[in-house]
């Protein structure tokens, strides 16, 4: 692994360097992006400027306004994402006097945020500091820290709660700098809401729609040579005649060739900001080893519109992953890494994390899974480094993921669960709700297997689902979506000559053929108290010992529900054999038969036992298949 050869170069145009050699170009990440970690937008196209023959700058701002706060409360505005926070307290700043509404008018409209912003030690004043005051002053700093004439690009990456605060420095560097052009990408410039951005923003030369790792290249390399005629795909031009619109980028089709992201200049400022202390104890290095959604690609799940128009699954070799991760590794000298991939390519199992096994090297991970893992699967990713996943769990109810297109069942969700558990991974996962064709049967009986399973990782949170552009809930007329509209707080952010239909991600809407939220309300404080409980020392645990005689059960669920079952016989054979993984009665009964003539039970015999045992909130079953709770206590699995 240490010998591992560096990273071939990207293929793509190439500049001659006459062309470039006083064409520079500067790359800004705004808030509120994270400043836990680099910028993988950033540095990625950085690298493909560079690699192009450009001399390409990387500035990071969202470090300096986290130093500014205290990282402390800056990242909680990064994760605040419900109402739009961020980008209002940017609107000021971007706006002027074209902001719309005031404090007052916006936290009416959401009450939540005074009490949020309370969690903080600050009061509902600190957002009317945040708005007139630090913000502008900060934008003011920006404009005044680099010298953005001697650029000729000056491009924006816009992601989530990224978009005002970059429209408030782009618009005062092309007041000061008209020459220079501005140039925008990012999911938040995706189809529509690009063209829509480009319209509303003068500031805004270029838009780069879609996947910009071959569009950004060719894009200065005609600004480069003074080319006027700009019409490809992948960019929306600003001319004299108005928008030229050259559609959606294609996408990469080689993710192989595409370089390492560069990363220095984030750790230097970092550094030079006096925020290592903060973050070094949790810094982890963005990189992808695909894009788009394998299984989207079949069966897209209804509510997600993360891939855009760009579903299309393509995945790197991972050898070539494993040279990116030698080098990032070794600059860096860290070995914390973070997948952006929307979801893990199954061969990785064994052809990447299996490698890293074998190899013995120190790296761990964050990936995005599919739920359906088997527990021979779960323990190979572990023991090749991945210790948190978002496995796409949003249900415990199978009709109800079904309706979602999600292509996994309850039982399989707690297997993921389970298994992850046991081998130490940490889950990220949610309950969400208001799929049309839901039943309130759905959730009673959600409900009834989450208070099973309290000694599993709980949901990070729960409520109803939020209708996405470009999710099929979204595009898809058969849908009985209803009264569509920009979801609220963007009237509280844009002026009013931007057209928030066609410039919003998310709406606002009504969903038919559901049911009441009054159905949710005990899940909701269901997991409330799980949450609670997993913070403190009082966690809930089931585990089972084996014995010479069967097994142990160890049940703890509060200080009222402690208890110890002693399984033995054919009973004891039955729970270990559905531990596992989910199996039927008839698949039990052949696997006892196998194991001894004493053990020849008929499947009714077998389901009894196992009725049984879920009588006891020890096993669930769902449409006659089965699956053991325990956790065991053995940790040779």
């Amino acid at each position: 692994m240490t010998s591992l050869p560096l990273v071939r170069e990207p293929h793509m145009p190439v500049a001659p360097s006459r062309d470039v050699a006083d064409f520079r170009v500067a790359l800004v990440c705004m808030p509120f992006a994270s400043a836990d970690r680099p910028s993988i937008q950033l540095g990625l196209i950085g690298a493909i400027a560079r690699s192009a023959g450009f001399t390409a700058d990387l500035y990071h701002f969202n470090l300096d306004l986290a130093a500014e706060l205290t990282p402390p409360i800056y990242e909680q505005l990064c994760e605040r994402r419900s109402y739009m926070t961020g980008e209002w307290l940017f609107a000021r700043a971007a706006f002027g006097e074209s902001a719309p509404g005031d404090e007052e008018s916006y936290l009416e409209a959401f009450p939540g945020e005074v009490s949020w912003v309370e969690t903080l030690g600050k009061g509902r004043a600190y957002f009317a500091e945040l708005r007139w005051q630090i913000l502008p002053a900060f934008i003011d700093r920006c404009l005044d820290a680099v010298d953005w004439g001697s650029y000729r690009i000056v491009g924006f990456s816009s992601l989530f709660q990224q978009n005002v605060a970059s429209l408030a420095l782009a618009r005062r560097i092309k007041e000061r700098h008209p020459q220079v052009h501005i140039v925008f990408g990012g999911a938040n410039m995706e189809g529509e809401m690009g063209r829509e951005y480009a319209r509303a923003f003068p500031c805004i030369d270029y838009v780069v729609s879609g996947e910009a790792d071959e569009v950004f290249p060719k894009l200065l390399l005609a600004l480069s040579r003074k080319e006027t005629h700009l019409r490809f795909p992948g960019v929306i031009a600003r001319t004299r005649l108005g928008l030229v619109d050259g559609g959606q980028a294609p996408p990469v089709h080689d993710l192989d060739q595409l370089p390492v992201p560069v990363y220095d200049t984030y750790f230097e400022h970092a550094v030079r900001l006096g925020l290592s202390p903060y973050y070094r104890s949790t810094w982890t290095l963005p990189y992808e080893s695909s894009r788009g959604c394998w299984w989207g690609q079949k069966h897209h799940c209804t509510f997600c519109g993360l891939n855009g128009q760009g579903m299309a699954y393509r995945a790197k070799r991972p050898a070539r992953v494993l040279e990116e991760l030698s080098v990032l590794a070794r600059k860096h000298r860290i070995c914390s890494f973070m997948a952006v991939d929307n979801i893990l390519d199954q061969k990785y199992v064994k052809d990447f994390f299996g490698e890293i096994e074998r190899a013995k090297v120190d790296y761990c991970f964050f990936y995005e899974v599919k739920a359906n893992l088997t527990r021979e699967q779960i323990r190979a990713l572990y023991r090749g480094g991945i210790r948190r996943v978002q496995p796409g769990i949003e249900s415990m109810s199978s009709h109800i993921l079904e309706l979602m297109r999600k292509g996994c069942t309850m039982l399989q969700n707690v297997r993921c669960l389970k298994w992850c558990m046991y081998y130490g991974i940490g889950v990220n996962w949610n309950l969400i709700w208001g799929f049309p064709g839901e039943a309130v049967e759905d959730y009673e009986r959600e409900l009834e297997v989450l208070q099973c399973i309290t000694h599993l990782e709980p949901p990070v949170g729960s409520g109803r689902i939020w209708l996405e552009r470009f999710s099929p809930h979204f595009t898809d007329k058969s849908f009985p979506v209803s009264n569509m509209r920009p979801e609220a707080s963007y009237s509280h952010v844009y002026p009013p000559h931007v057209d928030l239909m066609k410039a919003a991600y998310f709406f606002d809407y009504e969903m038919g053929d559901t049911v009441a939220s009054a159905a949710h309300a005990a899940t909701h404080a269901h997991v409330e108290q799980w949450r609670e409980t997993w913070r403190s020392d009082a966690k809930h645990t089931l585990t089972y010992r084996r014995t010479t005689s069967g097994i142990l059960i160890d049940v703890n669920r509060g200080p009222e529900h402690q208890k110890t079952y002693s399984v033995s016989g054919a009973n004891a054979a039955i729970y270990e054999l559905c531990t596992e993984t989910i199996r039927t009665p008839a698949q039990v009964a052949e696997q006892l038969r196998a194991l001894s003539a004493e053990h020849a039970y008929s499947a009714d015999e077998v389901r009894e036992a196992m009725d049984e045992f879920c009588r006891a909130r020890l096993m669930l079953g769902e449409d006659d298949k089965y699956f053991s709770l325990a956790l065991p206590s053995n940790p040779n699995w």
